[in-house]
Parts: C-alpha cells; structure tokens; sequence
C-alpha cells in the first residue's frame, strides 16, 4: 500500500491514543444501525477471512470483553491478515489490529468476529446477476405451472366438446 509522505502511518494504542468516554459507533449499536451500515457489504466466511485482500474494506462485529456481547466497529482498509488478527487502517491514518477472536480467562474460544467486505463493482454485478435469475427462474416456474393448467383445463374442454359432437 503506497502512502503519500504526509500520509505516514501511527499504531493507536503505541502512539498515546486514548479512546474518549463515547465514540462514533457508540450509537451505532443498534441492529437498524448496523443494517444501515453493512449495505453495501457482504459477510465474509470464517473460513474465507485469510482471502481478504490488502486494501478491502472492511467492518466487523467483535465480542465486548468488557460488556460481554457483540459490538459493531466501523473498521477500515484492510493492511494485512494474520491468523490471529488483522491490521486496519482506519481514520487519520491510524492502524490496530481487529482480532479474529475472542477468549474467556481459561483461553477457551468465545466468539468468532464476523467480518464484513464492502463489494467492488463486479461483486455487485455477479450479486444482481444472480438476483435478476433467481426472479427470472420464479417467473419460469410459474409461467411452467399455468401452462400445465391450461393444458388441463384445454383437455378437459377437448373431452366436453366430444361428449357433446356424440348427442
């Protein structure tokens, strides 16, 4: 990732960051909010989370050691994944490191973080590609299904119209 000289990268956390009292997701929790704030993303698999590539962007929602539930992160641009984490860079240019799970005190795995991709173009495209033909296979079902009605129906007016040549 080329960054431009004033862009020079700083590790939050190793750099003095102090996370203030209420910070921009604070109000995001919500699951309007986080509807809201995933569109236009899609989930990544667990297993498919080593295949993000550098530069996608991503959110997440990671496990709240300290409340003890999910919380919603607004992430950022993806610099590496490691097996363990992955190092965002988010706002001003500041990196940290989104960790892929969560552990109790006795180092059992609690929570895996769902990771969400922000789609390029051509995701976009293959995901309204296979909209448009799941509706056009509905619409094929149903046009299948009134024409075998109507074959019925044509077969049952075909035997009428005999019944009534005979008399």
């Amino acid at each position: 990732m080329n960054l431009e000289p004033s862009q020079s990268l700083h590790r939050l956390g190793i750099d003095g960051y102090q996370r203030p009292k209420k910070t921009y997701t604070d109000p995001l929790q919500s699951a309007d909010a986080i509807e809201e704030k995933l569109n236009g993303y899609i989930e990544v698999d667990e297993n498919d989370v080593d295949n993000i590539s550098p530069g996608s962007f991503v959110r997440y929602i990671k496990w709240d050691i300290g409340q003890n539930k999910e919380r919603f992160v607004m992430g950022g641009i993806v610099m590496r994944v490691l097996p363990e984490y992955l190092i965002i860079k988010g706002k001003d240019n500041g990196t940290f490191s989104a960790q892929r799970y969560a552990f109790n005190k006795k180092g059992d795995k609690i929570h895996t973080t769902r990771f969400f991709k922000m789609l390029n173009n051509e995701e976009k495209l293959k995901i309204k590609l296979l909209e448009m033909k799941d509706k056009a296979n509905e619409i094929i079902t149903e046009l299948e299904n009134t024409i075998d009605k109507q074959a019925s129906e044509i077969a049952e007016l075909k035997e009428i119209i005999k019944k009534l040549k005979k008399k």
